[in-house]
Parts: C-alpha cells; structure tokens; sequence
C-alpha cells in the first residue's frame, strides 16, 4: 500500500511538483516500514536458526547462548542504540517534513489554523537531535564494553569487573554505578502494547576519580556488588515476563554526559550458594508475594547517605527536618513543561479555528492540556517539608508559598516505608509513605530518584520519631503475581526450548500462506461489513431529551405514547432502579419489534443498564438489545437463529448472542442452551465461541454458570477465558450466590505455582468482584479469609434478594 500511494502521488500530474514529490516521501514511510518487516522476518529466522544450535548446544548453560556472555565480557549497547535513534530520525523527519513545509507554502501568515501542522516538524528536530547526541555519545567514548571476572555471576557471590571506555576527560564528580534486578512485563498485544518494570532489588554506588584506573587503550573502571543469596536469576523464557540484572553506569563529564548500561547473566550452578534452596517457596517469592522489594537482611540495615541527593536535611528546634525544594527532578519538569508548550499551542491553534474543531477532539487536547497544567505545577512548583520531632511527625506540601499542613502523633504511627509504582520507563521513582495505626496512608513526599535516598530518608525519620527502623522498599500494584521461578526450574530440559525454535523447516511457507491469507482477509472486510454486536442498525430516530414532564409522568400514562418514547422512558427510568418500568420493557419488547430505532441515547442507557445492581434491570435490557436486532421472543425466533448461526458467518455472533437472551427468557430454554454449549465446547472458530460464552451469560442456570468455569479453565483462547472469566464474577443474569460457589476453585486456581500469570491476575480480580473483599494478590491470604469467613460470606449473600448484584459504578 505504501508503494502504491508513493507512485500514486508521484503520477498525479495536476498537482504541483513539490507537493508530488512531498506527499511520495511522507507515503513511503510506509513502504520502507513494512519491506523492513519482511527484511527483519527473513534475516531473523536465519539469526533465529544460529541462535537456537547454540542453545542445543548448551542445554543446561544459558549464560553461554550470547557471544559476548560466552567471551566473559557484555557489549554496551550505545551503537544500537544510535543506529536506532537515526532510522527512527529519517522516518518521522520523511513524515513530518513534508507536512510543516506543505502548512508553510499554505500560507501560515494568513491562515493561523495551519499552526499545527507547521509545528509538527517539531517532532522530526527533536528525533533528529536525539539521534546526534546518542552518536556523539558513541564517537566520544568508544564501543565500550564490561570484562567480567567470573561466569556466571550467581547468588550469594560478586558482581566484579571493569568497564573499558575512552573516558579521556578527567571525571572530576567520580562515576556512578548501579546493579539493580528488575521484571519486565508485556501489557497486552499489537498496538496496545505497553512495557512496564517492577524494581526487584537494586544496589548503588559512587566511584571517585582517583580510584579509576587508566591504560594505553582508555579508562577502567571497576566494578563491585555482592549479590544477595537468595536473588532471582536471569529469566529470558517468557518474554512477555522476564527477570534481567543490568549494570548502570554514569559520568558527569563536560559535554554530552557518558552513560551506558550492560545486562548481566546471574543464573545459579552447582556451585551457587546453598541458600538458594529457600527459593522453591521461600524467602524472596513471599517478599514479593507481600509486595516487598528489599531482602530480609536489609529490613533493619543501616542506610548510608548517598552522595547526591537533593534534600535539605537541617536540625530545628522542632526536629529534623527535610526540605524538598520544587523542580528537584530536572529531566521530569523539562518533560512535562515541553508537554505542556506543545500541548497549549494545539488547543490555542484548535480554539482560532473553531467551529471547525471537531468538538471531541476539542474536548480531549483541553482535557490533556489540564492534566499537563496539574503535572507542571507537581513538579515545576511545588515543595514539601518534614519535621519529625517533639512527639509529632508533620509535613507541608507548597505551591508558590501556598499550603496545607498534616501533623500525626507518632504514638499513632504505625510505620513509614519507602514505595516504588510500576514504572515504564528505565527509572524507577520513589514516595516516602506514612502508615498510621487507624490504616490510613499519608504520601510524606514522592518523585525521589534514588532507592538509597529513598530508604536513607525513611531511615532518619524512624530514627529520630523512636520507631524501629525498617527500610524495607514496598511495590505498589504488585498484580502481576510471582516472577517466574528463581530456582532454574525455567530450563527444565534444556533442549526443550531450543527445540521449538529449530524444528520447523515450514515456517517460511506457513508465513506466506498465512500473509496471503491475511491480505484475502483484508480485501473481504474492505468489501463487506462484517455484523457483529453493536453492529445494529441505528436509525434516523431523534437523540432522546427527557423533559421534566416526561419524568413526573404516571407508568400508566407513559405507556399511552408512542413506542419509541415509551421505550427510552422507561429504560431511563429502570437504570433509575424502577422495577416497575423493567418489567414493563420485558412484558412489551416483542411488541415494539420495527417500531423503535437506536439513537446515541437509548445506547447510553443500555450501557448503564447492562451493568446494574438489580438483575432485573439487565434482563430488561437484554430484552430492549434483542427488539433493537429486530427478534421476537418467540420459538420460530429461535430456529431462525439458529439456521443464521450455522450458515452465515457474519451474522453467527448476533445470533450466539441473541440465542443467550431468549434462552434466559425462557424461550425454547432446553434448545438454545444446548446450542451455546455446543459452539462454546466444540467450534473450532475462537470468535465464534466467544460470542457463544457471551450468550451463556444471559441464561442463568447452574449448568451454563458450570460451562463458564470450563471454558475460564480450559479454552486454548485468551479472548475467549477472558469473557467467560468476566461472566463468571460480575457481568450477565447470575445470582450472586451463584457465583460464590466458585471461590474455592478461583482460590485452587491462584495456589498453583504453574497457572499462567494472567490467569492468576483475573482469578484474583474475580475473587474480589464475586465476594467484596479487598485482599492483597496473595493465595494464602484468600485461603485465609475463606477458612475464617467463607461461611459467613455464603450466608450473607444467599440472603440477598435474587436481584442484588454488584453494578452501577
């Protein structure tokens, strides 16, 4: 498609040459992109074939399946890097460029709406400039590499070596080393992709000039961390979860600054420390279960004061105090207010050409543009004081001399700990959080850069308030469960893993099969709308305005006016927990079958209804969804469903889905049922069991409820798991008793140590959905509650009216 535009472009003779030749460049970004696709899925099956004999090879060795691990030493990556920054460089300069010159030869004086485009070649000299500093960077100190002294490193042991760089400049501030493990977990798939990084552990250290060592070819500089015994070892298996140990290294030098970073292979051996037994379920697996990041010998360990900090510690005669100045993180509030600069323009440029402004996207740059305003102002502005002393710990948080003060008794503190977020950067930051006794959280300060600060100032304020000192490093949102397993049971054969890699010789011709397939794919959708649900007609009805008439109006005179404003008030009027106008749409739907139409509204309120607290609302608006596909709730409806189902593709998921609701208003209950279980059991087709799980929710029994569980276990589809999973615990026509049969299984499921991490984390999201409780992501922890209040949960829910379900929030 992108040589398609470019020669296009190129041939439309009517159009000026400049911009021929500028839209061919902006279309053959595209080109470029996808030939460097097929490039890269060629070249990498062939680097993939090499890579995989080595690991044949070295079954039971990862640390030798990467050249330079297996030559002891670990390349810096600041070439690729730079080669990185420059293709991006070229290909967002081949977009942006010709945008803004096309915006300028408009003629931006007399036309202040193309402003926007203009600017964007902002984006192209930002990459640009990126990509210059990174090649400096390279150029300056050299391919730069970290020589190892032993290999593996492994737990209990040394991290020892020296980094090899051309550091010609005398490093008058010393250098800084950190070794931190982190896990790097994949959120979601395609474009909907996101990268986020739990710190695990992490180690710092300052190094002065002196203590550099200098020969013929540059500069050493020497390395040297004790790793804990009982630390996770480099996990590379899944790579949507991996565990990695990187060495960071920085230089203040004149000019462009030197950094680098190498990851290093940490496994265990034979030889490895004999507290690596602890791992099969001890010591670091339940810290981190209890969403704890630092090893039990460092709980109460003295924390030294790191060398660079930027917090003012003074003594008052009220106490220690800490001052946090505002814009203490220079490269955050660079960020936010370059951000802000950018964003401001678009909406100033988007108000001058207002109405032309499309208003939803008018809507979202000013609400960005508010955001971005709050996020300047945290980090440009505001400052925070602490006082610990005089029986009180207090803090102040100040925007331009403007506060509110919080002080708490220290005999009502339970604890104060340092907390890092998921992050999805390559820094971590840190808060200083306070606990008190009653269970309330006070955020002391946050956007720390430094771990060591981090544990350093929560070390002084225990100290000084007389609580004993722990400087143990919380996670919050820890959700994603376990890493994976630290004791080298993620090689169990060796060769297994290899194997899949290397004994495919179709791969190539399955690739084209399914490219050629994906392109037929592409054509059929181009030429024919695929009718799925939310694919109703939606006709020329006007939006729905309910007036203050319409309101206090009597059901019974409500139900003299016209169908379609019967329908829409009597549906706002259920999501408003009127039982009698649920009832009153269930009893008439098959009656306004052609005679009401969809509009914005009405689909606003069935969003609403379609997760309420009363179950009755849902069927009720089940049975609306089903007059709007145009059915009767009658058994002739049933079987044309049915037919559409097993003979047009298009149509089977309306019909799966439609087929659920009449089954649930009990029409032909046995046939529908048994349709639903089929397709969910045994259509090879995942879209098609989907809509087949979607269909179950609406039928209500034990069996279909049964069926859900079955398919949240055991279906090959993730898409599939996760709707019969969201069925099970709050979404479709389930009693709430219904659904707490099923804790013991969902607390079974998150105790096995080999359920998939994202099974775990919708077995617990469920857990807390079908009973209320607001437990950690801990097994033990719901094995707990369950021994201790199953019972009283059971009871308290099979009390409820049949109706009563969690919703409207």
């Amino acid at each position: 498609m992108g040589l398609f535009a470019t020669f296009s472009f190129l041939g439309a003779a009517n159009q000026p040459l400049a911009q021929r030749i500028g839209a061919a460049v902006f279309a053959s970004v595209f080109a470029i992109i996808g030939a460097g696709l097929v490039f890269g899925s060629l070249y990498g099956y062939s680097i993939q074939k090499k890579q995989s004999e080595v690991e044949l090879a070295n079954p039971s060795s990862p640390w030798l399946w990467r050249t330079d691990w297996a030559a002891s030493r670990v390349e810096s990556k600041n070439k690729k890097t730079a080669i990185g920054w420059w293709v991006t460089a070229i290909l967002v300069n081949m977009l942006s460029l010709p945008v803004s010159l096309f915006a300028i030869s408009q003629g931006l004086a007399t036309d202040p709406k193309l402003i926007v485009p203009a600017a964007f070649e902002a984006v192209g000299l930002i990459v640009l400039c990126a990509a210059v500093r990174a090649t400096i960077r390279f150029e300056r100190f050299g391919r730069t590499y970290f020589e190892m002294t032993s290999l593996p490193f492994s737990p209990g042991s040394r991290v020892a070596g020296s980094i090899h760089v051309q550091l010609n400049n005398d490093a008058t501030h010393g250098v800084d080393l950190s070794l931190s493990c982190i896990r790097r977990v994949v959120i979601g798939s395609g474009k909907e992709s996101s990268v986020q990084q739990v710190p695990l552990w992490e180690d710092s250290k300052s190094l002065s000039a002196a203590s550099l060592n200098r020969d013929p070819v540059g500069t050493l500089i020497p390395v040297e961390f004790t790793l804990p015994a009982d630390a996770f070892q480099t996990s590379h298996d899944n790579q949507s979860d991996q565990v990695l140990w990187m060495l960071k290294v920085k230089a203040d030098v004149p000019g462009v600054n030197y950094s680098d970073e190498f990851e290093l292979p940490v496994f265990r051996t034979s030889s490895s420390s004999a507290a690596a037994s602890t791992f099969a379920g001890g010591t670091q697996i339940a810290s981190f279960a209890r969403t704890t990041t630092t090893t039990p010998s460092e709980l109460s360990a003295e924390v030294s004061e790191p060398p660079h900090h930027r917090v003012v510690v003074t003594e008052s005669p009220d106490g220690l105090q800490f001052q946090f100045p505002a814009g203490r993180n220079v490269a955050r509030t660079v960020l936010v207010v370059s951000l802000l600069v950018a964003i401001s323009a678009l909406f100033v440029g988007m108000l001058r050409m207002k109405p032309e402004a499309p208003t939803f996207a008018f809507a979202v740059v000013g609400l960005l543009d508010f955001f971005l305003i709050l996020a300047v102002v945290h980090s440009a502005l505001s400052s925070t004081r602490i006082l610990a002393g005089n029986g009180a710990i207090s803090w102040r948080h100040s925007v331009l001399g403007i506060s509110a003060p919080h002080e708490l008794q220290i005999s009502d503190v339970d604890a104060i700990l340092a907390s890092t977020s998921i992050q999805q950067g390559s820094s971590a930051f840190y808060s200083v959080i306070l606990k008190s006794k009653s269970g309330k959280k006070y955020t002391l300060v946050d956007d720390i850069e430094s771990r060591q600060e981090a544990r350093w100032i929560v070390g002084q304020i225990e100290k000084r308030a007389g609580l004993s000192v722990n400087t143990q490093v919380e996670i919050n949102n820890s959700f994603y469960g376990p890493p994976p397993p630290p004791d080298g049971s993620s090689f169990p054969a060796g060769d297994a893993r290899a194997a899949s890699r290397t004994g495919n010789h179709w791969s190539p011709a399955v690739g084209a099969i399914f490219f050629a397939g994906w392109l037929g794919f592409v054509g059929y959708m181009m030429l024919r709308a695929t009718y799925v649900r939310g694919a109703r007609p939606v006709g020329s009805a006007q939006p729905f305005v309910r007036t203050a008439a319409m309101k206090q109006a009597s059901l019974a005179e409500v139900l003299t006016w016209t169908q379609q404003r019967q329908a829409e008030e009597l549906m706002a009027r259920a999501v408003e927990h009127d039982s009698d106008a649920a009832q009153a749409i269930s009893e008439r739907a098959t009656n306004w079958v052609g005679h009401i139409q969809s509009n914005s509204r009405l689909q606003q309120l069935e969003n609403q209804g379609r997760y309420s607290s009363d179950l009755r609302v849902r069927r009720a608006e089940a049975d609306l969804e089903l007059t709007l596909y145009g059915w009767t709730k009658t058994p002739n409806t049933v079987d044309t469903l049915m037919g559409l189902a097993k003979t047009d593709a298009a149509s089977r998921p309306s019909a799966l889905y439609c087929l659920g609701i009449l089954a649930g208003d009990n029409v032909a209950p046995e046939r529908a049922q048994q349709f639903l279980l089929d397709y969910a059991r045994n259509n090879s087709d995942a879209t098609a069991r989907q809509w087949a799980t979607e269909g179950l929710s609406f039928v209500g029994t034990d069996e279909a409820l049964d069926e859900l569980f079955q398919i949240f276990t055991q279906d090959p589809s993730f898409a599939v798991r996760d709707r019969a999973g969201c069925n099970i615990s709050d979404c479709g026509i389930f009693e709430r008793k219904q659904r707490f049969r099923f804790v013991p299984s969902l607390i079974d499921l998150v105790s096995d140590p080999h359920a998939n991490p994202q099974m775990r984390n919708w077995s617990f999201r469920a857990l807390e959905e079908i009973t209320d409780e607001n437990l950690p992501a801990d097994a033990a922890a719901w094995q707990s509650w369950y021994k201790d209040k199953g019972d009283a949960k059971r009871a308290q829910l099979t009390a409820l009216d049949w109706w009563q379900v969690r919703g409207d929030n």
